[in-house]
């Protein structure tokens, strides 16, 4: 076996036809989304997977490089200097590519005004680019369009050089008729030798890949807060029936309906029928547990200028006296601290005491505005519209 009629190993094969494939979808997708207006419905979720790709390719280019540092190629077949300089210059040129075409796509979801997340495949979140999220918004508005310009020049980039490489590759093939091509794909363009030499270090490359994916992905995992909400303080005379109680909110996003709840929160009530005024309430309720049914917006939901679960886990309703209402309903005018700001807040809701079982309903509406939710991404509620509705069921057994 001579080193000209070796071919590259099955893991440098495997990596190659992966970013590959990958990089001519991303194009692919990439134009088709540019084509698309705001609110097609599969917008969203068609970058979701064009940034899920992206970080996915340079995962896989860490491994390649990796590997490639371990193991040398085959050599290649005779050929003109200029052949072999250009053909190299190309091989070169794709790397910095596989990496800097993923990053750039990074540094602009970091730096975009609209700050939305990065959910990998629907599961896993990716955090932005350290610093760049906390641009004041006038400088991402004048950042991001030349971060995206580069990102699309890459592109054709990759393009023109994806055509050259091509075109070499034909040339080898079908006129110089030296079998490189088959090095790539063997048997369907040829046999070929195994490698020159044994392959060695896959475990360190897919180690490096997997390490440099961990560093960044775990991370927001373990400081995204708490999904159990602190115990509520303060005299209590109901105990809430957790299973028959809910807090649920909705609104609208791009002209489409959207609902959640947040599944961990405790309450603390002291009421008597008899003075409603001397009531005192608090409600505490893990922000980090808001679930929607959908991990794009709950993922987004738990970003910095939304409930920002990093820094505060809780959200504390305090009620200090409720008002019997002349038609026989209550309301309750309390303080929301929510990301350690006091907000006003009058809750109209019925009240039915049986017994010793009380059941209550709430439905009232929030300024999400008011309340400092999404006020960098969208401060205009172009998408997601500024009232909230809340609904709050709540039943209670009397203690003893």
């Amino acid at each position: 076996m001579t080193a000209s009629t070796a071919r590259y190993s099955a893991v440098a094969i495997g990596l190659h036809w992966a970013i590959a494939l990958g990089i001519g979808g991303m194009i692919l997708m990439g134009w088709y989304m540019g084509d698309l207006p705001d609110d097609a419905p599969n917008k969203g979720a068609l970058y979701q997977l064009h940034k899920s790709v992206g970080i996915s390719i340079l995962v896989l280019t860490i491994a390649r490089i990796v590997w490639r540092i371990i193991n040398r190629p085959p050599e290649a077949p005779p050929m003109p200097g200029w052949q072999k300089s250009a053909s190299e210059a190309v091989h070169w040129a794709f790397y910095g590519l596989m990496i800097l075409m993923p990053l750039t796509g990074w540094i602009m979801v970091s730096v975009s005004p609209l700050g939305l997340p990065t959910l990998l495949f629907d599961t896993v979140y990716w955090p932005h680019l350290p610093y760049l999220p906390q641009f004041d918004p006038q400088t991402k508005i004048d950042v991001y369009p030349a971060i995206e310009n580069v990102h699309s020049k890459l592109a054709w980039l990759a393009i023109g050089l994806l055509g050259l490489h091509v075109a070499g590759a034909v040339k080898h093939h079908y006129i110089d008729k030296d079998g490189l091509l088959a090095r790539m794909i063997p048997g369907l363009f040829g046999r070929t030798d195994g490698p020159v030499e044994k392959p060695r270090g896959a475990l360190t490359a897919f180690s490096a890949a997997l390490a440099f994916f961990a560093v960044i992905a775990i991370p927001p995992m373990l400081s995204a807060g708490s999904s159990t909400a602190s115990a509520a303080e303060g005299p209590s005379n109901w105990t809430v029936i957790a299973e028959e109680s809910e807090i649920a909110f909705s609104g609208d996003y791009n002209g489409a309906p959207y609902g959640g709840v947040f599944e961990e929160w405790t309450a603390s009530i002291s009421f008597n029928e008899a003075d409603p005024d001397a009531s005192k309430v608090q409600v505490v309720v893990s922000t980090a547990s808001v679930v929607t049914g959908q991990p794009y917006y709950d993922s987004t939901l738990k970003e910095a200028e939304w409930f920002d679960v990093g820094n505060f886990a809780d959200a504390v309703f305090n009620a200090d006296g409720l008002f019997k209402l002349d038609d026989g309903g209550y309301e309750a005018t309390a303080v929301l601290t929510l990301k350690g700001v006091d907000h006003p807040v009058r809750m109209p809701f019925t009240l039915t005491i049986d017994g010793d079982r009380a059941d209550m309903n709430a439905n009232f509406t929030m300024d999400r505005l008011a309340l400092g939710l999404g006020l960098n991404s969208d401060p205009e509620a172009e998408w997601v519209a500024r009232d909230v509705e809340m609904s709050v069921t709540l039943a209670a057994t009397r203690n003893e």
